[in-house]
């Protein structure tokens, strides 16, 4: 099997596995909006959210740093692995302890801070999945992180389902939120076993191997959560638990479609290191391609939202959330930006030259902590919204410049334009059938978009027969 084809098989595992992750998701969430109300509603985002500053904080960059060393010639797999689970056990309990403890201290209601200490053990178990997935990347085996993704999500939309029947009240749905993620993460555990054998360890050199590589991301990554989540955080503590609510419902969305590039480019980590090492023409290549992939399923997403927002939230949360269609079309092209972003911090990880981007983050961090203080308080989530767009943009532009200098990378946009006509018919269809439900002009939109796009040669015969298997890519 070649090399696309080994990727374009994990990527339909994920993209079939998060489908159906992304059902049970979507049909969680109308469960909860619909039970919870735009104030319970609110005080769940406030949770999630406050809890994931803390999350982005454990990281310190485990997930990218584990395939990229299990990758290397002549590693000690069991050893490395061994060290990087037991440095996330660590971080994770110092960080959503310290979290846990301080949230006592701020304005929050009541039920807000017990829904913290309840979703603490949801954090815990997801800090520890990400290290478990980074191993199933690097042994192109996503097909296992998808099922137990899939488990997890269904034990937490039955637990809230019992929940709502039996009117159970705000914390047992917090509390499902933690079960679900403990059958994902113990799931996992029994099936990386398979791969390696490993036990927790504490070695110098190999801790001082991973700190090499995993600081600069752990630096960028706690930058990071600054301006991608300071947003939620100021709303919550300057505006009303039901505008959080609003905001929260549109992000949902937005944190549902964001999951898949971090997948895909999760498996392309591995081959971009290597192939920068011994052909830098490949590299440029499958680069390229990555971008034309994302261009593809992103352009077309941003231009259904705008037609299709409020129907969209209407659809998700209920007719009570009809009003969060207004940020979700902002923060659809915050979801594209982001898509592109990733793609080329990715590279530049690949590259080794992630501490050149620490200045960057760290403007983009200050930047948009004062904008969103300044902001956020007279504006609410139309601000928020538009900061969000903003920071990453912020982001994405100068980690291409880097990509550029560092690899003399070209970017070629003529996918990415092709993809945007084949959008623009799509939206026109949309809007002249748009008294139809939303099943059915997803259904048509996506039809209409591949169809116009292969007429334009957007994609080929050839491209499909490489991700089969048929032809070779790379």
């Amino acid at each position: 099997m070649s090399l696309a084809a080994k990727i374009a098989k994990n990527t339909i595992y994920q993209i079939t596995g998060k489908g159906a992750g992304m059902l049970l998701g979507l049909a969680t969430v109308a469960l909860m909006t619909r039970y919870l109300g735009r104030q319970g509603f609110g005080y769940y985002t406030i949770i999630i959210s406050y809890l994931q500053f803390f999350g982005v904080l454990i990281d310190f960059g485990l997930q990218m740093t584990t395939s990229q060393l299990l990758a290397k010639p002549g590693a000690n797999q069991s050893q490395i692995f061994g060290n990087l689970l037991a440095v996330r056990l660590l971080s994770a309990l110092v960080f959503i302890g310290l979290g846990s403890i301080i949230v006592w201290f701020l304005p929050y209601p009541y039920e807000v801070k017990i829904g913290v200490g309840v979703a603490a053990f949801s954090f815990f178990f997801i800090s520890l999945q990400s290290v478990l997935i980074g191993l199933f990347q690097k042994h192109l085996a996503m097909a296992e992180v998808a099922m137990a993704e899939v488990w997890g999500r269904l034990i937490l939309l039955i637990g809230v389902w019992l929940t709502i029947t039996y009117n159970w009240g705000f914390l047992p749905i917090i509390a499902a939120i933690a079960l679900g993620s403990f059958v994902n993460f113990i799931i996992l555990y029994i099936k990386s076993q398979t791969y390696i054998r490993y036990r927790l360890a504490w070695d110098k050199k190999t801790l001082k191997e991973i700190w090499d590589v995993s600081w600069p991301l752990a630096i960028t990554i706690s930058l990071t959560l600054v301006y991608f989540r300071a947003d939620t955080i100021v709303l919550s503590l300057v505006r009303p638990a039901e505008e959080v609510g609003i905001y929260g419902a549109a992000y949902k969305v937005l944190e549902i479609l964001i999951q898949f590039p971090y997948l895909f480019l999760g498996l392309l980590l591995p081959l971009l290191t290597e192939f920068y090492l011994v052909n830098k023409d490949l590299y440029n290549k499958i680069l390229q391609k990555a971008f034309d992939f994302l261009a593809i399923i992103a352009v077309p997403i941003v231009f259904g939202c705008w037609v299709l927002a409020e129907k969209l939230m209407i659809f998700v949360a209920g007719p009570d959330f009809a009003v969060a269609g207004q940020p979700l079309r902002i923060l659809i092209i915050a979801m594209a930006m982001i898509y592109f972003g990733a793609l080329f911090g990715y590279a530049i990880v690949a590259t080794g030259q992630q501490k050149k981007m620490i200045g960057f983050y760290l403007f983009d961090a200050v930047f948009s902590l004062i904008a969103y203080l300044i902001f956020i308080p007279a504006f609410g989530i139309v601000a928020a919204a538009i900061l969000t767009v903003l920071t990453e943009t912020l982001i994405t532009i100068p980690a291409f410049w880097l990509i550029r200098k560092t690899t003399d990378f070209r970017l070629h946009f003529g996918v990415f334009f092709k993809a945007m006509i084949a959008a623009i018919i799509m939206s026109v269809i949309l809007i002249g059938l748009f008294s139809q439900s939303v099943i059915t002009l997803i259904i048509v939109g996506a039809i209409v978009y591949f169809v116009v796009l292969y007429w334009l040669r957007g994609f080929r015969k050839e491209d499909i027969l490489a991700m089969i298997g048929k032809n070779k890519l790379v």
